[in-house]
């Protein structure tokens, strides 16, 4: 080979291994993003000082209830495992610091699967657990059930203390920087109480309470009741606005990053209001909503309703798209760190959601879905059905001790 060979020869060589290696950073690029070590949500996602950080650590995620995850969700509708509680769930399942799944039954328990989906303990209550817990920043697990007790358990299952209250429990509870705990009840008030569960103070309303509070980055506390009020308090429980709608209001508030404050009505409504408590906009649906909103990084907000649609609306209450299933959707949708959206509805189904308001893909259960998904850090969904079941949905991967 001459000289001028061996030159050329080198030069296409080394050309080719270059666009072998921009291929490959092409490709990556291109994929979802997947793991922990992947996160790009940038955005004011609020856990304040004392909810866990884990992937999914209360209902709706956060303290503002954006319902969106910094991690990637499946790619696949593939089932790794169900587990079987004695009654329906309603309750939805967040996640602890070690992987462990937490979630309530109509069976009267409060279940702690391992990641694998056996069982590592389950607590026994008075009655049904509807509430969805929330773990703080040491473990401990907060939740209430219809038996009036608000409930402070240890990692290992062992009763902390319970608060005792005038009314079934099934709203979530949300715990401010003072370690406070602040949650809804059938005895028609707003409660707080502090982190050895004596009480604060109560708020009353002229109804009772479904929805679960959220929290502002200023410490107020937002939180509807079935009076059709929206209430704003602050963190001493004065009031410093209401909102009233036309019917019951069971969906439970989201903030925005501007502060907008999102919840949708029994009058079919899904309301934007100001920080100040004044309309911004609202949108009707054809139906009742008890379903909460989910909030996406680009300012979409989605919400269901019993009309058996999934609506995406944009920031100005303009309506994006509609996503129909065959039945009432009171499920919450929650958004992965891709713009995935998952939902269940009352027609048995589990749906994934393109962004574009296509269809991905989805399971079918063996009944009516009211619970919400959370999402872990392996891309693992865990959703339960009123067939009694916790789902976990995604590929096999070990990501935990």
């Amino acid at each position: 080979m001459t000289i001028y060979n061996m030159i050329v020869f080198r030069h296409i060589h080394t050309l080719s291994f270059a666009f072998l290696i921009l291929g490959i950073l092409l490709y990556v690029s291109a994929q979802p993003v997947w793991s922990d070590e992947q996160v790009k949500d940038t955005s004011s996602q609020y856990f304040g000082e004392r909810v866990a950080h884990t992937p999914w650590p209360m209902h709706r995620h956060d303290l503002h209830h954006t319902g969106r995850s910094s991690y990637a969700a499946s790619q696949t509708n593939k089932i790794k495992w169900t587990f079987q509680t004695g009654a329906p769930i309603s309750s939805s399942p967040v996640i602890g610091i070690d992987g462990t799944i937490y979630f309530g039954s109509q069976d009267m328990h409060l279940y702690a699967l391992n990641p694998d989906g056996t069982l590592k303990w389950k607590f026994e209550t008075g009655a049904e657990v509807d509430s969805t817990p929330a773990i703080d920043v040491d473990g401990v697990i907060y939740f209430g059930s219809w038996d009036k007790y608000l409930y402070a358990l240890y990692p290992d299952g062992k009763l902390k203390w319970k608060h005792e209250t005038n009314g079934g429990i099934i709203s979530s509870p949300a715990i401010g920087d003072d370690g406070s705990l602040y949650f809804g009840g059938w005895d028609n008030r707003v409660h707080a109480v502090d982190a050895e569960g004596k009480h604060r103070w109560g708020y009353e309303t002229a109804d009772h309470i479904w929805s679960s509070p959220a929290i502002g980055n200023d410490g107020m506390v937002y939180c509807g009741a079935e009076d059709y009020y929206m209430f704003a308090l602050r963190p001493d429980g004065k009031a410093v606005w209401s909102f009233g709608t036309r019917y019951l209001l069971e969906s439970s508030p989201s903030i925005g990053d501007d502060g907008t404050i999102y919840f949708g009505s029994e009058d079919a409504n899904l309301f934007a209001l100001e920080p100040d408590g004044k309309l911004k906009w609202q949108y009707k649906t054809e139906y009742d909503i008890d379903s909460s909103t989910a909030l996406a990084l680009d300012g979409t907000i989605y919400i269901g309703s019993g009309d058996g649609r999934l609506y995406a609306i944009n920031p100005d209450g303009t309506l994006k798209w509609t996503f129909e299933t065959k039945y009432s959707v009171m499920s919450s949708p929650a958004i992965d760190a891709n713009g995935t959206i998952y939902v269940g509805s009352r027609d048995k189904k589990f749906y994934a959601v393109n962004p574009d308001g296509t269809m991905k893909w989805y399971i079918e259960t063996g009944g009516a879905i009211e619970s919400s998904a959370s999402i872990d850090k392996d891309g693992t969904i865990y959703i339960a059905s009123t067939d009694g079941k916790l789902y976990a949905i995604g590929e096999k991967m070990e990501i935990y001790p």
